[in-house]
């Protein structure tokens, strides 16, 4: 199931001293839950609530759950099922059951903002300690670099239309674009990225670019680490916290990246 990232609305718009009715386009932001059970279980249990753009939800669902680290592979969610209620979405997930997801149901409460994939957590410790598996990376020209936004701002159309969608987007190491996704937070669009390249069987991203259309957070490295990209860009500012962890993990990282140039941290 998809629904529509983008709708119309009226606004009455100023420009030179007047004011004029005319049409504008928003980027829909709508709650969605995600409940777990194993195939055999009569009931499903409250996971998470997310406020996302309402497409690509089954890439975003793979995504978030392989960057939980609660599935090592797609195959690890035998079936998802997405429908509406009065409030927003809702998606039941049967797991295969080798995943012991009840150990994780304790680590998010609350609402996960769209905004701030770290809120939320109970164990942060575990994430600043995580094992991960070690970064094989391919060298990547400048040049190559310097090429990426102006191909990701030609294919985002929903923030060429409404303003308001972060990107994620996958290249090669030619720079060709490979995979884009949108979404109204930062963090489920890269989860989406992540979730549509592993049903793709492109994991790990070794040999490949990820580009942020934002700024980069220690949860978006810990989740393209997770995946095991090599190099992620990004228009906006690093953190502090996100330059360590790269840092440690080799992780080759650049910021305000623009067609001019980048900074490498």
């Amino acid at each position: 199931m998809s629904h529509n990232k983008i709708k119309s609305t009226e606004i009455s718009k100023f420009n030179n001293n007047e004011f004029e009715q005319s049409n504008d386009y928003l980027a829909v932001e709508s709650p969605l839950e995600i409940r777990l059970a194993h195939v055999d279980e009569k009931e499903f249990k409250s996971f998470a609530i997310t406020m996302c753009s309402p497409d690509d939800i089954e890439d975003l669902i793979v995504g978030y759950l392989f960057t939980e680290n609660m599935i090592a592979q797609a195959t690890d969610i035998l079936k998802i099922n997405i429908f509406d209620n009065e409030l927003g979405l809702i998606a039941e997930i049967i797991l295969d059951k080798s995943i012991a997801y009840e150990q994780y149901l304790n680590k998010r409460h609350g609402m996960v903002q769209a905004s701030c994939g770290v809120c939320g957590k109970t164990e942060f410790d575990d994430l600043l300690t995580f094992n991960y598996s070690n970064i094989n990376a391919s060298k990547v020209k400048f040049d190559v670099i310097q090429s990426l936004p102006e191909k990701l701002n030609q294919a985002q159309f929903g923030f060429q239309q409404t303003g308001g969608l972060h990107a994620s987007a996958l290249f090669d190491t030619n720079g060709e674009l490979l995979l884009l996704k949108e979404d109204i937070g930062r963090h489920n669009a890269l989860d989406k990225l992540i979730g549509a390249a592993m049903r793709q069987g492109l994991l790990p991203l070794y040999d490949y670019i990820v580009l942020l259309s934002g700024r980069i957070s220690f949860e978006l490295v810990h989740k393209s680490l997770m995946a095991g990209v090599s190099t992620l860009a990004a228009i906006g500012a690093p953190s502090s916290l996100s330059v360590e962890i790269a840092k440690l993990n080799k992780l080759s990282l650049f910021g305000f990246v623009k067609s001019d140039g980048y900074n490498r941290y």
